[in-house]
Order: structure tokens, then sequence, then C-alpha cells
């Protein structure tokens, strides 16, 4: 029994790394947090960032019932075994919503980010504009021009206004470092649309939360059966005869 134990003790210990591997993946979620400040104009709603709100949360608890897993899986005593089932438990209510989240976001990211066209159409070339800031970060991080592509400048406010046959700077390719915006040399203007490649992006964090917590589920189904097996091999309790006085 002492053996079989030690085998369970050992597969507990295992599926509690994999746990904090699994909450160090889920604190990435902190990355759509910070891109929700900077890129907030873009979004219809604040529910967009509720999967990775979920999924910070969830890896901080993931951290706390892994190292608490890890402690328990040397013990003997059913208690902290119990214990180390309710976290998990929790960590299962937290995941399991956090994919049907990040589920549903996926299936609506063009709704999600219906304003982006409207943000665009807003932009006045002023840096302390909020909006105006927002399209410029958006298209030099993305390397993007407009919403489609860099033809949608042509119909915006900003540029029948400026009378000039150019799009923003931000709009200038990396590459090219005396791009001035010109729509005479197209070449050194990104031409790709910021819609696809800021979806493109918002996929990959909801595809890495839903892969993720796939895995915190069979890791889950792993600790409980691990857990189980500890308690069922309890080592026999030694009695003895009290002492009369």
């Amino acid at each position: 029994m002492a053996a079989l134990r030690r085998v369970f003790g050992i597969f507990l210990k295992i599926a509690c790394l994999l746990l904090l591997l699994a909450g160090i993946t889920g604190l990435a979620g902190s990355f759509l947090l910070h891109k929700y400040r900077v890129y907030g104009l873009f979004f219809s709603s604040f529910y967009i960032i509720l999967p990775a709100l979920l999924a910070v949360v969830g890896g901080v608890i993931l951290l706390i019932s892994g190292c608490f897993g890890c402690l328990v899986s040397n013990k003997k005593t059913s208690c902290l075994h119990g214990l180390f089932v309710y976290i998990l438990i929790i960590v299962f209510c937290v995941v399991g919503t956090t994919a049907a989240l990040a589920y549903s976001h996926k299936r609506k990211l063009d709704v999600d980010l219906a304003p982006l066209k409207d943000v665009f159409q807003n932009y006045s070339g002023n840096s302390q504009d909020p909006d105006t800031k927002a399209v410029d970060a958006l298209q030099r991080e993305l390397q993007c021009c407009g919403v489609n592509n860099y033809t949608d400048w042509l119909e915006t406010p900003w540029f029948n206004h400026s009378s000039k046959d150019e799009v923003p700077l931000s709009c200038c390719n990396k590459t090219f470092h005396y791009c001035n915006g010109t729509l005479h040399f197209p070449v050194l203007i990104n031409n790709e649309g910021c819609q696809v490649k800021l979806e493109k992006k918002l996929l990959l964090v909801v595809d890495s939360i839903m892969i993720t917590s796939l895995v915190v589920f069979f890791v889950m189904v792993m600790s409980w059966i691990a857990v189980a097996q500890l308690m069922r091999h309890q080592p026999p309790q030694e009695y003895r005869i009290l002492d009369k006085e």
C-alpha cells in the first residue's frame, strides 16, 4: 500500500506542476487587459475582456492550487486532500466560464470591433485626441493602414480637410524610414487593413485561452483521480490503550 501511495503521490505532484505551468499561461490574459487600455475605443463593450480577466484570476488560483497540491502530495491527512479537491472545483468553475466566454466572443469578433470604422472617421491628426492616439498606436504596432486598406483614408473627413494626398505617418512601412505618407508612392505604405490584423491577434489570444482551458480540464481530472486514490489508500490508524490512573 505504501508503494501505491507513493506512485499516486508522484502522479499528483506531476499534475500539480502542470497546473502551475497552466497558471503561468493563464496570466498571459493580462496581455489583452493591457491592450484594452490602449485599444478600448475599438471595442463595442467592456465584456470582450472578461475572458482575459477570468484567465488572470484563474491563473492566480491555478498557481495557488498547484503549490498546495505539491504540498499535500506528500501528506497523509484526508483533510488537506479534501481541501485541495474543493480548490480544484473553484478552478473548474472559473476555467469553464472563461472557456465559454472566449468561445462566445470568438464567434462575434466582427460585432465587438464594430466601432473601429467610427474611430478612424473621427481621426483628427491631433496627437492629444484619444481617437487619433488610438489609431496611430494601432497602425504602428500592427503595421497596417486603414480599416480594410490604405484607400479607406480617402473617405475620412481628416483626408478631405487636409487637402493633401497623404495618409498618416503611422501608415508608413517601418522598413522605409524616408516615408512621409504620400499616396504617390503606395509601395512605402502598409497595404493590409487594421481590422483583419486586429482580429487575427485577438483570435490568437482567444484560442490560447481555450486551449489552455482544455489542458487544465484534463490535468484536473488527473489530479482528482490521484487525490481519490490517496484518500482511498490511507495508512491504517495506530491506536493504543490509554493508561488508567
